[in-house]
């Protein structure tokens, strides 16, 4: 037990039970310590659920009368720069929910705070380490397509979830709903983007709710050599993230809510044979990722996002290496998500929150 590194989360919300405490509980080298939520009711909930032994209700108390050496925050992203620095200047590693912060101010708060304390920190970009993105991350490195030219990103969140909440802390982020789904887009985005010269964003409001200004985005992010058009739908009650990565040889089409990648090729002949090649390429790809996802489910062997990132966090620790999404990273996505929100608030002359 002493050799296993102690974990102290913050925040008892959904990503941390659905998400962060199974990815922890995967990995051998790590103790689960402590949980710390303001509402001290839920922390108790879920430490008995998960054998958690330590519940808190003020991180403050947690640092003091434990023993950490990783502090992960799941709280809303208004929370995370204080509580982040608190954490690190104790001398514990922090990984941390997207975004970083709100503010590029408050993210080179928290950079500094890592560096001169000689911890790490990371933030959880999750969508990065889904393997197909992996995947496709790989396969356009080798050329697979051609000379990558673009990106188009889809991603919806079922309204009852999010929109329909009318009190829920999101529509207090900066820009509203965008705020807590747009940095997914744009950290990934990034992964294939040069530094974002521009941004521009068109919305609009069609299930018309006073409490949320708009509910349908659509984002312009122009690269050095690339552009990436993004699409973010509240106004149905569903959940899908897709990608396309277009190449000058063919496109990845990724599907990461079913964990899926079909690669598609130069355009082919409408004539009978060539076509039916094509979709039975495109049919076998689909098909036989369909029957390696679900043996990896039957197997416990399929890993999501969280789980790959928890354990390389984990391991940069261990064994000294950079974390797999370091705090430049994140205040990258914080910067352009800043341009997103101010040229939302200048077009369509909304307040800042």
């Amino acid at each position: 037990m002493s050799n296993k590194l102690k974990v102290g989360i913050v925040g008892c919300g959904g990503v941390t039970q659905g998400a962060h405490i199974p990815g922890y509980k995967r990995l051998d080298n790590v103790v689960l310590q402590a949980v710390c939520d303001r509402n001290e009711k839920l922390a108790r909930e879920t430490a008995a659920k998960n054998r958690i032994s330590k519940v808190y209700s003020e991180l403050t108390d947690m640092l003091s009368k434990e023993e950490l050496n990783i502090v992960d925050i799941c709280t809303p992203p208004q929370t995370h720069a204080p509580l982040a620095v608190a954490a690190l200047q104790h001398g514990c590693h922090v990984l941390i929910e997207k975004p970083l912060a709100l503010k590029v101010s408050d993210c080179d708060q928290i950079i500094d705070a890592a560096r001169s304390n000689g911890v790490k920190l990371c933030i959880v970009h999750n969508q990065l380490f889904s393997p197909p993105f992996l995947k496709a991350k790989k396969l356009v490195a080798e050329g697979a397509i051609g000379s990558f030219i673009g990106m188009r990103l889809f991603h919806s969140d079922p309204s009852e979830k999010m929109i329909m909440r009318k009190d829920y802390w999101i529509h207090k982020l900066p820009g509203g709903l965008i705020g807590e789904t747009g940095p997914h887009p744009v950290y990934m985005s990034l992964a294939f983007l040069n530094k974002v010269k521009s941004a521009d964003i068109y919305a609009r409001n069609f299930l018309e709710h006073s409490w949320a200004p708009f509910d349908e985005f659509r984002i312009e992010l122009e690269g050095e050599k690339a552009m990436s058009s993004i699409t973010i739908s509240y106004a149905g009650n569903h959940g899908d993230v897709y990608v396309d990565i277009l190449g000058t040889e063919g496109i990845l089409h990724l599907d990461l809510g079913s964990m899926l990648l079909i690669r598609y090729g130069k355009k082919v002949s409408s004539k009978p044979i060539p076509f039916a090649r094509h979709f039975l390429s495109v049919a076998s790809q689909a098909i036989g990722g369909v029957a390696a996802n679900a043996f990896k489910l039957a197997t416990g062997r399929l890993k999501l996002g969280h789980d790959i990132i928890i354990e390389k966090f984990v391991d940069s620790i261990l064994y000294d290496r950079q974390p797999p999404v370091t705090g430049e990273e994140g205040r990258e996505t914080v910067r352009i998500m800043e341009m997103i929100v101010q040229r939302l608030q200048e077009k369509y002359h909304v307040k800042a929150i």
